[in-house]
């Protein structure tokens, strides 16, 4: 019996040291492109029934909506995490309501009480809630709150302002989405995580806090690169003197800027969000064992930076376009923006560019299509769509509203430009002729194979 008792003990042992990891730790509801106060309110309500956790409403925002924030541990050393004061940028609070679930589970109770009296960390997961709602980046007086650090004319601004004044954190996570079309240096991978110590002065000077800010990077570009190996990018130091990130670093906050972006196949971002969260534990960590002081300034400074436009949706690569005045060759870049996305670009691009789908289109011509006129109900299909495509319908006349599209591909009306070359900012719905016959079709940044 004394066996069979002491394995029963040695199994619930082994169990609480077989606990879900950091990584495995994704709260359900949050792998979408948009979150909004009331996905994320369920998770805050529930963190708050943990006797460690602290829930309180720090204030509304411009339409009354509240501002909430976490705070949880009593130690000196003070750490604040912000997130979505631009409503469109969602990655990081969807990581942050998976570290709240963390840190509250039961079997993680140790991994608590080891840093709980020696740090207070307080987290805002939701700054700007109004623009969330409608998924802008500004708030609902049109406001970047991310400009407003110095004026505070918002609300929201107002509140972020006064719990950092209030908490004086000694570091400050500043969270936030980046554009898919980031590259980690130049013709690098996707930046799908990009960091920053922001300046604190014109001179973009490196004094002991903001040095210690780089360390602090430094350390967490291991885990990164650990991660997702050449997807880690670094903004330029230029200062920006209504942001607020170079204010709270003027105010002596180490502050740590973390960009979500892009990965391939992932249009939810849900690589960020895993490696978000995964930094936010390592942080933890790294300040209670202070292993971060060992990492160098140099190591900060080797990350590379940020290629703006290095990525672009569809890059066709050398296609031939036949025109009166003589054929030449030329690359199309085309971005998913919008409705119905247009040519973004025309040139030499494949030198300076890359696409997440990519063509080698040199054997290729470009074709206009034609149109298809609507005079009775028509619901779109995928095969139906198709079958259009192959008879060289690419856009749609008549009656538009009679017109049901239950495919992901854009339609286009033809009474957009359609030019017999390809032209900027014209409709990005045409097709790539091999011996005079239709082999791809684009829509937007789909590339279709019709053969």
């Amino acid at each position: 019996m004394r066996q069979y008792a002491l394995a029963t003990a040695l199994f619930a042992l082994s169990n609480t040291t077989i606990a879900k990891t950091i990584e495995d730790t994704a709260v359900a509801g949050l792998d979408k492109p948009a979150i909004y106060y009331a996905d994320i309110e369920p998770h805050l309500k529930s963190a708050a029934k943990h006797p460690s956790v602290t829930l309180k409403q720090i204030g509304t925002s411009f339409q009354g909506q509240a501002l909430n924030s976490l705070k949880i541990g009593t130690g000196p050393i003070k750490v604040m995490m912000w997130s979505q004061m631009h409503g469109d940028e969602n990655t990081a609070t969807a990581a942050l309501m998976d570290f709240l679930s963390f840190i509250t589970a039961d079997e993680n109770a140790q991994w608590l009480q080891s840093w709980q009296q020696k740090i207070t960390l307080l987290i805002i997961p939701m700054v700007n809630p109004d623009g969330a709602a409608v998924q802008t980046r500004h708030n609902a007086q049109g406001i970047d709150l991310n400009r407003d650090a110095k004026s505070l004319r918002t609300k929201e601004g107002q509140i972020l302002m006064a719990a950092a004044n209030e908490f004086k954190p000694d570091f400050g996570f500043n969270l936030h989405d980046q554009n898919a079309y980031y590259g980690a240096g130049k013709m690098g991978k996707q930046a799908s995580i990009s960091v920053l110590a922001p300046a604190y002065n014109e001179a973009r000077e490196v004094n002991k806090i903001r040095g210690e800010a780089m360390q602090f990077i430094a350390h967490l570009a291991k885990t990164v690169e650990t991660m997702i190996p050449g997807h880690l990018g670094k903004y330029n130091d230029s200062y920006s003197y209504r942001s607020f990130g170079d204010t709270f670093s003027e105010k002596g906050i180490r502050t740590i800027l973390i960009e979500s972006g892009a990965y391939p196949n992932d249009p939810n971002r849900q690589i960020a969000r895993k490696v978000n969260r995964v930094l936010y534990k390592k942080t933890i960590d790294s300040i209670t064992s202070g292993e971060w002081q060992s990492a160098k300034i140099a190591q900060y400074h080797a990350i590379p930076f940020n290629t703006k436009d290095n990525w672009v949706d569809l890059l066709i690569d050398d296609v031939t376009v036949k025109s009166e005045l003589g054929d030449y060759q030329i690359d199309i870049a085309v971005n998913n923006k919008g409705q119905s996305p247009t040519i973004k670009e025309l040139g030499d691009i494949s030198s300076i560019r890359q696409g997440y789908t990519s063509l080698d289109a040199s054997s290729l011509s470009f074709r206009t299509g034609n149109s298809f006129v609507l005079n009775e109900s028509l619901t779109l299909t995928e095969s139906k769509y198709k079958a259009l495509l192959k008879q060289g319908y690419n856009c749609f006349s008549g009656d538009i509203s009679m017109l049901e599209n239950a495919t992901t591909w854009p339609v286009y009306a033809c009474k957009s430009v359609f030019t017999s070359i390809p032209s900027l900012h014209a409709p990005a719905a045409f097709f790539l002729q091999a011996n005079g016959k239709n082999k791809y079709a684009i829509l937007g940044a789909e590339l279709i194979n019709l053969e």
